[in-house]
């Protein structure tokens, strides 16, 4: 008896994420992209991947180490400061391999960045800087107009003083927005402002816009953890100070209700990222470790040499198919081919064949979307060999059992994925909410609804809706979850 795990609410694609092991401090690391099981290609077939190089920036220093294979180009983006790598692959007639790598390894050093402004010391700006002209202008998804502008000067009153209007913008935004995982609605500046909800990325676009109504240069930035994941903040230009970073998505942890998150998985985020308790302004003027830029800015654009066109990207985070629009092209193999991209920190990878098995974790849920749950599941084998506690393989191999119709299997795979040891907040996260969503599927299976129900409330009790978990386990409360879902 075979289950179905393409419901959307079950997929947990994680296309960024770190290794096992990996700390602030560490300096050295590499992105990878791949792209694998292709299993036919025609004569003309192609595939071109666009993604950003981490850039020196004033909180970081990077030196790139080996950029393999070599790119058609690393293209520029003069707006931005953004550099981007455009690799091209075509088989031709050569025998086709099962998977192609990109990937580059670099060096990072970070530097402490917190702020103390007094507002009386901020200058007046030049309005002929080429900052000042770059990051108070409207751009795709960031308006400067309208109800943006009307918005800004009620919120900012009749202050005049650049920071003291950002603090105010800060503070409306951290007080009249809610966050969603994932986002919601449309991805620009009104539509937030209109509906109060978003992710991070919108929190932020929001924020800059409000600013520029008005005439602060303010931009996104947007980060990797070292830990996993990516997050986006803001910064404010301030004339004697430079480039000052606000954090309203995270500032909102720390307040009251800590943005839907428990109490101790706010601790545990903000330990990791040696972030202080308790006060949610440390997050106006003070950067977080533990992370490292991969862009600057939005509408990253550039001149393409493969296609002989102007590219721009509202997002790239690094890029591939981790941005907006997609910055991969692939085109002539079959269609259950297999891409994406990850950061590893503290860990090099030595071969092909080490990036493959990882590629196989990384990735797993684009596995399961094309039903290559064997592929996986030989993947999970390999890692639990090595890594017997961990997390995400246990998580991964109860949805190969579920879909086996080895229930009994998944109950415990899924139940030592609840007592393993995480280094990402993404896995512990999943594990904590998400599996007892996986139990209860599980025993509706296997007929045992009561126990169904209890994994479901278990669920809402948390009243943590990390990735729609809390949404999902109210929809089977209501019916049981079958194997055609």
């Amino acid at each position: 008896m075979m289950v179905n795990f393409k419901c959307a609410a079950l997929a947990l694609v994680l296309i960024l994420v770190g290794v096992a092991g990996a700390q602030a401090g560490q300096d050295e690391g590499s992105f990878w992209y791949a792209i694998d099981h292709m299993t036919s290609a025609d004569v003309n077939a192609e595939a071109i991947v666009w993604v950003t190089l981490p850039p020196d920036w004033h909180g970081q220093e990077i030196e790139i180490t080996n950029i393999d294979p070599e790119p058609v180009a690393i293209l520029e983006d003069k707006a931005t400061g953004n550099r981007v790598i455009e690799w091209l692959y075509r088989p031709g007639e050569e025998s086709l391999p099962m998977n192609q790598f990109f990937h580059y390894d670099f060096k990072l050093k970070q530097k402490e960045i917190a702020f103390d402004v007094d507002p009386e010391k901020v200058g007046a700006y030049d309005r002929n800087d080429a900052d000042f002209k770059a990051f108070t202008k409207a751009e795709t998804w960031i308006q400067t107009d309208g109800v943006i502008l009307d918005a800004a000067r009620e919120i900012i009153g009749r202050e005049k003083n650049p920071w003291l209007q950002s603090q105010a913008l800060f503070d409306y935004c951290l007080s009249s927005l809610n966050f969603v995982p994932g986002g919601y609605g449309n991805r620009d500046a009104i539509s937030t402002l209109q509906n109060r909800k978003g992710d991070c990325g919108q929190y932020s676009r929001l924020f800059v816009a409000l600013c520029r109504s008005i005439g602060i240069p303010s931009r996104s930035v947007t980060n990797a953890w070292l830990g996993g994941g990516t997050h986006v903040f803001a910064e404010v230009l301030l004339t004697g100070y430079g480039w000052v970073p606000l954090d309203i998505s995270l500032a909102q942890m720390l307040e009251p209700g800590g943005a839907g998150f428990s109490e101790a998985e706010v601790k545990s985020f903000m330990a990791e990222r040696d972030v202080p308790l308790g006060d949610s302004q440390w997050f106006v003027g003070n950067l977080f470790s533990s992370r490292i830029v991969v862009t600057v800015g939005n509408n990253i654009s550039f001149h393409s040499p493969t296609l002989d066109q102007k590219m721009t990207f509202q997002v790239l985070r690094p890029g591939g198919k981790k941005a907006y629009p997609s910055a991969v092209e692939i085109n002539g193999f079959n269609k259950d081919l297999i891409h994406g991209g990850f950061f590893v920190f503290g860990q090099k990878i030595e071969s092909n064949e080490e990036a493959h098995k990882m590629t196989h974790m990384r990735l797993a849920n684009s596995f399961f979307d094309v039903d290559l749950f064997d592929v996986v599941e030989e993947g999970c084998r390999k890692s639990l060999n090595k890594y017997s506690d961990g997390v995400q393989p246990w998580i991964n191999m109860g949805k190969v059992y579920m879909h086996k119709g080895e229930y009994y299997k998944a109950e415990a795979s899924f139940k030592k994925a609840m007592r393993g040891t995480a280094a990402r907040r993404n896995e512990k996260l999943e594990a904590l909410v998400w599996t007892h969503n996986y139990l209860g599927n599980c025993y509706d299976l296997l007929n045992h609804r009561d126990m169904a129900l209890e994994e479901y409330n278990a669920v809402i009790q948390m009243n943590n809706n990390f990735r729609g978990a809390v949404d999902y386990a109210r929809k089977y409360l209501k019916k049981p979850f079958t194997k055609t879902q």
